[in-house]
């Protein structure tokens, strides 16, 4: 997906949008993530590789802008990824070389538990790898004994535009709203019951879909109105509307640029006469642009003039 916008970030950083991803997107509900214990972590740490020359290589990563991390209740990370450029592993950098191993790995160390997760809302239905075995070169006759060594690892992923209306409605508040809002059919009955509180949400749709009216109708709502919530149907209301009015707008504009060219037509024929009558009778006005004009496909627009 390339850079993502801060605007995108922002809403993932929505405590009860990220908590909702893990709990209901990855876990559906088995787990309860309490939006209220989590905590942003640093994602910007560099991870290196020692090739024992004493030169240290930088490992490919995912950039810091496209992914979010988060600690919950100090035992468990949790991290979405919201591009895919390539994966790296993690080893620290120690200050003296280690004679085994094992040696940096005290008896009773303990490690904090990652869990990641790929939330993508590029426009065509994800057709990457979904685990580890899908990008190994290993003929599938030869999958199933080596399974046995080596366990596969499924990839936690949400394709936020082609999930079903089932999946839509395991969430609420500002995800659902986010996810009705991506899908290229609205359903609008949905739309109703889909209520959204942070202005993050409208920002990153604009954002995600090319579309700044998301922007422009939540600037138009007060603090106090959207501390209520908005139902995403008066959005949608908003966006048709201003869609209706551009329509508008340049069926007035075709419909002037016809009458223009038709008198031009008229002139050079010497029929102004006709064109005068023409104004006052709109069948007269039909007549002339059937003779003179291609006629428009459906013809709304002689109607306007």
């Amino acid at each position: 997906m390339g850079d993502v916008d801060i605007t995108v970030k922002n809403f993932i950083k929505i405590n009860s949008v990220f908590a909702q991803l893990f709990e209901k997107g990855v876990y559906h509900g088995a787990v309860h993530i309490e939006s209220s214990q989590l905590r942003e972590t640093d994602t910007a740490v560099q991870d290196t590789i020692d090739y024992g020359d004493g030169k240290f290589k930088s490992l490919e990563r995912f950039r810091d802008a496209e992914k979010v991390a988060m600690l919950f209740a100090d035992s468990a990370a949790f991290q979405v990824i919201m591009g895919a450029e390539g994966q790296a592993g993690r080893k620290a950098k120690e200050e003296k070389k280690l004679e085994k191993y094992a040696d940096g790995v005290p008896k009773g160390t303990k490690i904090v538990p990652v869990v990641t997760l790929v939330f993508y809302t590029g426009s065509k239905p994800w057709d990457g790898p979904r685990s580890l075995y899908d990008m190994l070169d290993t003929p599938e006759d030869m999958k199933g004994w080596l399974l046995q060594a080596a366990p596969d690892y499924q990839m936690n992923l949400i394709d936020a535009r082609h999930m079903t209306k089932e999946q839509i409605n395991e969430f609420e508040g500002d995800l659902k709203a986010f996810l009705l809002m991506l899908q290229e059919r609205y359903d609008e009955e949905q739309l109703k019951t889909a209520l959204a509180t942070h202005r993050e949400t409208w920002y990153a749709l604009s954002k995600i879909k090319n579309d700044k009216r998301y922007a422009e109708y939540i600037d138009r709502v007060s603090d106090e109105e959207l501390k209520g919530g908005i139902y995403m149907d008066a959005t949608l209301d908003y966006i048709e509307k201003r869609g209706e009015k551009r329509g508008e707008k340049r069926g007035e504009k075709r419909g002037e640029q016809r009458i223009l060219e038709l008198y031009q037509l008229l002139a050079r024929d010497g029929r102004l006469d006709e064109l005068n009558q023409a104004v006052q009778d709109r069948d007269k006005l039909k007549e002339l642009i059937r003779e003179y004009l291609q006629p428009e496909e459906h013809e709304t627009g002689q109607d306007d003039m």
